[in-house]
């Protein structure tokens, strides 16, 4: 949901630190190959109801440098709904399989394009009666990455997904500060037509 404010204020926030001139932020290597842990909470606006659904999830990311320009991803999250009397019941699950292709425009700076292949899982059930689907579709992202000096790494990306006969545009803001040579903890936040998620995770570059 863009109109969010914390978004807007997120999203401001990161815009400004990635505009600051490199040699405040200053050089450091953008990595792609890494191992991150996720824990995301998620909030769904549905149009036909007043009331939010709220979930929470887990999930893990890995990237593998496999040519100077080039990374495999792997990703997966897995999501639980309180949809029945407030008892956790439904659940949805992501797993996405691609390739992304970067390249540095400046000190510490990346541009960075993803295309990858998605399977979606959802169960729901009412208490009585319980059912599940699945269907593949893909994935294609861009974004930029910015990492100072300081330790502060920032995203900005958007993406667009096709599965379940939809199509679903998503912008991801995120942070992370290395308190060692590879470990960071870091914050994002993702926002598309009717769901906000928040993200906290842990990473070990590799």
């Amino acid at each position: 949901m863009l109109n969010s404010s914390s978004g807007r204020i997120f999203f401001s926030v990161l815009t400004l630190l990635v505009m600051t001139p490199c040699s405040v932020l200053a050089e450091e290597i953008v990595s792609y190959s890494y191992l991150e842990a996720n824990i995301v909470t998620t909030t769904v606006n549905l149009n036909d109801s007043t009331d939010d659904i709220e979930g929470n999830g887990f999930g893990f990311s890995l990237s593998l440098d496999i040519d100077p320009n080039f990374a495999f991803s792997l990703s997966v999250i897995s999501t639980t709904f309180k949809t029945f009397q407030d008892i956790e019941v439904d659940s949805a699950k992501r797993t996405d399989l691609g390739l992304i292709a970067h390249t540095t425009i400046a000190p510490a700076t990346d541009v960075f394009a993803q295309v990858a292949l998605t399977k979606a899982e959802v169960t729901v059930d009412d208490g009585a009666t319980s059912g599940s689907d699945s269907d593949y579709g893909s994935m294609f992202g861009v974004g930029i990455r910015h990492k100072g000096r300081n330790g502060l790494e920032l995203e900005l990306a958007g993406s667009n997904t096709e599965v379940f006969d939809s199509s679903t545009f998503s912008y991801h803001m995120s942070a992370r500060l290395y308190f060692k040579k590879v470990f960071s903890a870091g914050f994002g936040f993702i926002s598309s037509d009717d769901a906000d998620s928040y993200l906290f995770n842990a990473r070990m570059d590799l």
